[in-house]
C-alpha cells in the first residue's frame, strides 16, 4: 500500500512538474524535430546529391549543348535573411553548332530560389532563375540554322531535342519546368570576330506574363551606345521586348534612351509566321560621329568621314520581309544636321535598297555651311597657304549618289592671302555666286558673280578637279578685276594697280603648277614710284618653268623711286627730265620656277629719240646676280656687267671697245 501510494505520489508529482514547465516540453520536442529534419535535409540536400540532380537536369537541355559547373549546394539564407535556394557556381554552357555562332555562356553564380507558393499550386518548386554576371561569347558568325536542321533530320530520321524553354511545351513532362522569370544583373555579349564591339545589358529580366496564350516580356538597361571617353552618365539605353503568341506570333521591341546629349527611340514589330519586319525610329540631336562609327562598322558609310561637332536629328521607317532585309525600302523624314559647320535640312529621303545603297534624288537645303568644317567632316583639311578663311555657303544641293551631286548658291567670306617681303594681306570675297557639281570622280565649279571687298570683279571662272583635289584645272575669263587698297599697296610697295583683265588656263598637280597659259592686261599700275601704262603679259609653262613675255607701252620712273637708284647707273643723265626717266615700248621675257630663281632675257626699251636700253641676266636661289646692260645714245655705246645680289646690285662698266 505504501509503495502504491509512493508510486502514485511520484507520478502525480512528475505530471505536476511537467505541467508547470511546458517550455521544457516544447524545447525538447523542437530539438528532436530539428535534429530529425536537419539530418534528413542534410542527407537529401547534401551538395553531392544536389550536384547529381543538377547534372541530370542539365543533360536534358539539348544534345548539342555541353553543360559544366564547379559546385552546387542548397542554401537556407540570403545574407542574414532566410531564403531557400539552390546555388550553382561556375556554370559553363557551350556548343560547337556553327549556325548558333558556336556560343559559350558563362555564369559566375546561378541561383534557383525555392517557391512554396508554386508547390502549393501543384507546380514546380522553381519559379525564377537569378544570376549575377553572365557572359555570352560568339566564337563564329551566326548563320541560318534551317538548312542545317533539315539536313540533320533527313540524315538521322530523328527530330533534334528542343532547347530548354521558359514555359513547358506540353501540359506535363518528366522534366517540366514552370519558370516564369530570369533575372541577370549584368549580361555581356561579345563576338570573337569583333572583339572591340560588345553589348552590355544591366538588370536583364525575362518574365512570363501568361502561359496560355503565351506572353513573354524582356527588359534591360544598357550603355550599348556609350562613348567611353565621355563617361557612362551621358548614354543610357532602355530595352523592352514582348513576345505574343496570339492572335499571331509577334515580337515587339522598343529601344530608347539618351545618346550623349541626344535622345533616340527605335520601335520594331516582327511577325514571325509572315517574317515581316516594321521599324520606326526617332533621333533628336544625336552626335553624327557616333552614328558614323556604327555605319562604318558595317561598311554603310565611308571611313573617311569624320562627324565631330555635328549633330543629327531625323525620323525614319521601314517595313518589309526579313528575308530581303537589304532590299526593304527605307523612308527618312525631317533629316537635319546641325553644329559648328552650319545647318543642312532634308525633308524626305527614299532609300530603295541598302545593299547596294540606292536612293531617289535628295534635296538638301543648306544654311551657312562652314567650308573649313565641312572639309574636316570629309577628312580633307585645307593644306594651302594661298587661302585664309574658307567662308560659308548657303544654297541648295541635289544628291543623286555619292558620285553624282550638284549644288548652287552663294559663298561668303572666302579669303585669298597675298604676301610680299614677309608682309601679308587678305582679300575678302564678300559674296560669290556659282554652281558646284560632282560627276563620278570629277568636281566642277563655276563662278558666276564675285563681289570682292573693296574691289571689282566682272567675268567668269571655271574650276575642274578630281575627287581628292590632287589635280585642279582653272579657266578664267575676267573682263575687269581690282583688289582692295591694302592688297594693292602690299603688292606694289605703296602703289596701286588699276583695272586688270585676265584670260587664263592653269593646271595644278598635288599643289604644284603643271600647266599655265594666259594673258593679263593692266590699264595702269604704280609700283614703288614707277608708273606702268598699258601693260600686257602672256604666260606659258614650258619645261617646268613659267615664261612671262611682257609689253609695256610706257614706263615713267621717278627719281625718288627704288628703281631710280639702279637705272641711274646704266642710263645717261640726259635721259632724265624733270627728275623722271620715261621709256616706251618696253619688251622682254622672264623665266622662273619660283621667284628665288629667275632669268630675264632681251629686255629692251626706247628712251627719247635715239636712246635705247637692253639687258639680260639672272639671279640664283642664293640671290646672286649675273648679267649685263647695254645702252645706246645715238652712236655712243656703253656696257656694264651686273654682279652682287638682288638687295645690293653692283654694275661694273666694261671699258672695252
Amino acid at each position: 500500500m505504501d509503495s502504491r501510494k509512493r508510486s502514485y505520489s511520484r507520478s502525480a508529482s512528475d505530471k505536476h512538474l511537467i505541467a508547470e514547465q511546458p517550455g521544457m516540453v516544447i524545447l525538447i520536442s523542437g530539438f528532436l524535430l530539428a535534429f530529425f529534419i536537419g539530418y534528413t535535409t542534410k542527407s537529401l540536400l547534401s551538395p553531392s546529391r544536389v550536384a547529381t540532380r543538377i547534372e541530370k537536369a542539365a543533360s536534358h537541355i539539348h544534345k548539342d549543348i555541353k553543360v559544366t559547373f564547379n559546385s552546387a549546394h542548397f542554401s537556407l539564407a540570403d545574407g542574414i535573411l532566410p531564403r531557400i535556394a539552390v546555388i550553382i557556381t561556375g556554370v559553363r554552357m557551350e556548343s560547337a553548332k556553327e549556325c548558333w555562332g558556336a556560343p559559350v555562356l558563362e555564369v559566375d553564380e546561378l541561383r534557383l530560389p525555392f517557391s512554396f507558393l508554386n508547390v502549393l499550386r501543384g507546380r514546380g518548386p522553381i519559379k525564377n532563375i537569378e544570376a549575377n554576371l553572365v557572359q555570352l561569347n560568339l566564337r563564329n558568325s551566326i548563320k541560318d540554322c534551317a538548312a542545317e536542321e533539315i539536313e540533320q533530320q533527313q540524315g538521322s530520321g530523328a527530330v533534334s531535342a528542343p532547347l530548354v524553354t521558359l514555359t513547358p511545351s506540353e501540359p506535363s513532362t518528366k522534366y517540366r519546368n514552370d519558370i516564369s522569370g530570369v533575372y541577370v544583373q549584368k549580361l555581356r555579349i561579345t563576338a570573337e570576330k569583333y572583339p572591340q564591339y560588345y553589348s552590355e545589358l544591366l538588370n536583364f529580366a525575362v518574365k512570363v506574363k501568361s502561359f496560355e496564350p503565351r506572353v513573354i516580356e524582356l527588359t534591360a538597361k544598357s550603355h550599348l551606345l556609350k562613348d567611353d571617353q565621355v563617361g557612362d552618365y551621358l548614354s543610357h539605353a532602355n530595352l523592352y521586348m514582348q513576345y505574343k503568341e496570339s492572335p499571331e506570333a509577334t515580337v515587339q521591341t522598343h529601344f530608347f534612351g539618351n545618346w550623349r546629349e541626344g535622345h533616340y527611340s527605335i520601335i520594331a514589330n516582327y511577325t514571325i509566321d509572315d517574317r515581316m519586319l516594321a521599324i520606326e525610329s526617332d533621333l533628336k540631336h544625336i552626335p553624327l560621329s557616333q552614328i558614323l562609327g556604327i555605319l562604318q562598322k558595317y561598311n554603310l558609310a565611308s571611313k573617311d568621314l569624320n562627324g565631330r561637332q555635328v549633330w543629327i536629328s531625323s525620323k525614319a521607317r521601314m517595313m518589309g520581309a526579313v528575308d530581303d532585309l537589304y532590299k526593304i525600302p527605307l523612308e527618312v523624314r525631317d533629316l537635319r544636321l546641325e553644329g559648328d559647320l552650319g545647318e543642312m535640312k532634308v525633308d524626305k529621303i527614299d532609300i530603295t535598297a541598302l545593299e547596294p545603297l540606292k536612293y531617289t534624288p535628295i534635296i538638301v537645303d543648306v544654311k551657312r555651311l562652314d567650308i573649313a568644317k565641312l572639309l574636316v567632316l570629309l577628312n580633307r583639311p585645307k593644306d594651302t597657304s594661298v587661302l585664309g578663311e574658307l567662308g560659308s555657303f548657303t544654297g541648295r544641293a541635289e544628291i543623286h549618289s555619292d558620285r553624282k551631286m550638284k549644288m548652287s548658291g552663294e559663298h561668303r567670306g572666302l579669303e585669298f592671302v597675298f604676301s610680299n617681303k614677309g608682309q601679308r594681306e587678305t582679300q575678302v570675297i564678300e559674296n560669290m555666286v556659282g554652281d558646284i557639281s560632282l560627276d563620278g570622280d570629277t568636281w566642277n565649279f563655276q563662278v558666276k558673280r564675285v563681289e570682292p571687298r573693296g574691289g571689282v570683279f566682272i567675268g567668269d571662272v571655271k574650276v575642274k578637279a578630281d575627287r581628292d583635289f590632287e589635280e585642279i584645272n582653272i579657266k578664267a575669263g575676267v573682263d575687269e578685276i581690282s583688289f582692295a587698297a591694302p592688297v594693292q599697296s602690299l603688292m606694289t610697295n605703296g602703289g596701286e594697280i588699276g583695272l586688270v583683265s585676265i584670260d587664263g588656263d592653269i593646271r595644278l598637280k598635288k599643289g604644284q603648277l603643271d600647266f599655265l597659259k594666259g594673258l593679263v592686261r593692266v590699264d595702269a599700275m604704280n609700283v614703288e614710284g614707277m608708273q606702268f601704262n598699258k601693260t600686257k603679259a602672256t604666260l606659258d609653262w614650258s619645261h617646268g618653268e613659267v615664261q612671262l613675255n611682257t609689253q609695256v607701252r610706257s614706263l615713267k620712273v621717278s627719281s625718288a623711286s627704288a628703281g631710280a637708284g639702279i637705272l641711274k647707273h646704266v642710263t645717261e643723265p640726259s635721259w632724265w627730265n624733270q627728275n623722271a626717266l620715261t621709256m616706251s615700248d618696253l619688251t622682254g621675257q622672264f623665266q622662273f620656277k619660283s621667284l628665288k630663281n629667275l632669268t630675264w632675257k632681251n629686255f629692251q626699251a626706247q628712251t627719247g629719240k635715239n636712246g635705247r636700253l637692253v639687258t639680260d641676266g639672272s639671279w640664283n636661289e642664293e640671290g646672286r646676280l649675273k648679267g649685263h646692260v647695254h645702252n645706246r645714245d645715238g652712236k655712243v655705246h656703253r656696257r656694264w656687267v651686273i654682279e652682287g645680289t638682288r638687295e645690293t646690285p653692283v654694275f661694273v662698266e666694261d671699258k672695252r671697245k
